[in-house]
């Protein structure tokens, strides 16, 4: 009886210590530095800008990130580009985890007309992990997912465009990073 209260008590700090790994503090979080919340790129007669609202926000606030093509020529112009004219690479330093985004389709053409942004907001959907990724990243994708807000830490943001404007195959890259705060414990 002793031995398996002794086997049940180790096997609750080792499952104790799975989930703390995969914590983030605030203590933790105070080493990262977020160095732009705007960036742009110019190409020709194209910008593509990303934006995140704020340098920090606070456990439970709702993420503002976005990405904007603008077309800087006369008239307009139509572009053909993958599901989305704006993809996001999304990456949680602390942890070294990455959070996928899937391609639906691979011909979407849309209309830009000078000096109009073409807006896309980011939106939580495609986000995906293999069986083979690991419990720990597993978990961290379900939590992120469930959540209108993201999970604690430092994320750094690539968006990238593609596309053709019927002349040329373009594409572009702009980053920005923030912070998400921890709840704080009372």
């Amino acid at each position: 009886m002793m031995k398996m209260r002794v086997v049940l008590l180790c096997f609750l700090f080792i499952l104790a210590g799975c989930g703390a790994a995969n914590e983030v503090t605030n203590e933790g979080l105070e080493g990262y530095e977020v160095k732009q919340t705007f960036d742009e790129t110019i190409e020709d007669r194209f910008v593509l800008r990303l934006v995140s609202g704020k340098e920090e926000y606070e456990a439970g606030e709702e993420v503002e990130l976005y990405g904007e093509i603008i077309y800087i020529g006369e008239g307009e112009v139509e572009i053909a580009h993958a599901s989305s004219a704006v993809l996001f690479e999304i990456k949680e330093q602390v942890r070294d985890y990455e959070l996928p985004f899937a391609v639906q389709d691979i011909h979407i053409e849309t209309k830009l007309a000078a000096g109009e942004p073409y807006r896309e907001k980011y939106v939580k959907q495609g986000v995906f992990s293999f069986e083979d990724d690991g419990e720990q990243y597993a978990g961290f994708i379900e939590d992120f997912k469930k959540r209108r807000d993201f999970p604690p830490g430092y994320y750094t943001v690539t968006a990238t465009t593609a596309f053709s404007d019927g002349t040329i195959q373009r594409e572009l890259e702009a980053k920005v990073d923030f912070k998400v705060w921890a709840e704080e414990e009372e």
